[in-house]
């Protein structure tokens, strides 16, 4: 479930890129991180000065993003299948982790193969043109929002199942919960359009004389920086708060009184709070995934230029990959989380593989 700030330069004497006047340029590889803008001098030694990424993390990247879209397709493909091949799982929470499979497969299948592209270029540079430039970070900034905004009503649903049951038969229905899908995916288009204003698509002179295309995502202005800021604590803090206090009064409410469900049944609160855990461990699982590229998109707009540059070109890469795969992994790891935490979903899966 990503976003997409994936893209800095260093625009420094020793950066591959130069702006045409021989002074250093901002320029970008991969269409999201905020680029701060930086016109000193720094210490950037590309290993063997051979202009390319260090054999071990083009190979790590490669590896582990092959296994990630092969295990997040196949999984994510399964869930709505399941849901729809069985009657009693086609419930509200349900069609909002059908939401959620969605929202990962587009990241699996438009993100995840942009890291084998720019792994395979020269460090900063874009090659896959203009539209990707603009929409890469788009999507991933898209089904990042959209899924936080899907988590939050799947715990608020389960609040409403648990905490306030006479009420969850008029607000958790599958009518409603589709409705509220197609609201989240809207928000989150909405509120992510200005990082298709902030990317820009241009051409720059490379250090040994070429002139290649980049992809750059400044955030060296008010609104640029606005916005990332902003979009972090809508879209990460505030909801994060939000779910811990949720989860938080889901679980005392279990414990304090286990009896509570419609039929107060001690199979059917059993199965309750497996939903709940499994839920649970599906927002931990985003939160956790997301939070080292949060963490890193903020320290590049707001440290000082000179803790930017002292990571230097190779600890920067590993960095940002590093990051951006936690991202593309949670993608993958929901499918495998439903397996492992809910019965009917294992039942399912075990179903639809004979």
């Amino acid at each position: 479930m990503i976003s997409a700030l994936d893209a800095v330069a260093y625009g420094n004497d020793s950066s591959p890129l130069r702006a045409a006047n021989g002074t250093a340029g901002d320029g970008g590889g991969g269409g999201g991180v905020a680029t701060p803008s930086n016109d000193t001098t720094g210490v950037i030694q590309f290993l063997d000065d051979d202009l390319s990424f260090p054999g071990y993390i083009r190979t790590t990247c490669m590896v582990v993003c092959v296994i990630i879209l092969g295990v997040g397709v196949v999984g994510n493909m399964m869930v709505p299948i399941v849901i729809l091949k069985s009657k009693d799982m086609r419930n509200s929470t349900n069609i909002f982790l059908m939401n959620l499979s969605i929202a990962d497969l587009m990241v699996l299948l438009i993100c995840t193969p942009t890291v084998f592209v720019e792994v395979n270029s020269r460090p900063e540079t874009w090659v896959l043109g203009e539209e990707l430039c603009k929409a890469v970070p788009f999507v991933e900034l898209t089904v990042a929002h959209a899924s936080v905004l899907t988590i939050l009503a799947i715990s608020f649903e389960r609040y409403y199942a648990i905490c306030e049951p006479l009420r969850a038969g008029y607000v958790c229905t599958k009518t409603r919960a589709m409705i509220i899908c197609l609201l989240a995916w809207g928000l989150a288009a909405l509120f992510t359009s200005p990082i298709t204003m902030i990317s820009e698509y241009t051409h720059m002179d490379y250090i040994d004389g070429t002139v290649v295309p980049v992809c750059l995502t400044k955030a060296n202005t008010f609104w640029p920086i606005a916005f990332f800021v902003a979009i972090i604590s809508v879209f990460f803090v505030v909801p994060l708060f939000v779910l811990v206090v949720l989860y938080t009064v889901i679980a005392v409410h279990l414990m304090a009184d286990p009896g509570t469900s419609c039929t107060d049944s001690a199979c059917n609160q059993r199965a309750r709070r497996q939903v709940v855990l499994m839920l649970a461990t599906v927002v931990l699982s985003f939160f956790v995934c997301l939070l080292p590229f949060r963490v890193f998109t903020m320290w590049i707009i707001l440290v000082p230029e000179h803790m930017f540059l002292s990571l230097g070109f190779k600890y920067y890469y590993i960095i940002l990959y590093a990051s951006r795969i936690m991202v593309y992994l949670n993608s993958a790891v929901n499918p495998i989380l439903y397996n492992l935490m809910s019965s009917k979903f294992r039942r399912g899966f075990c179903k639809l593989c004979r």
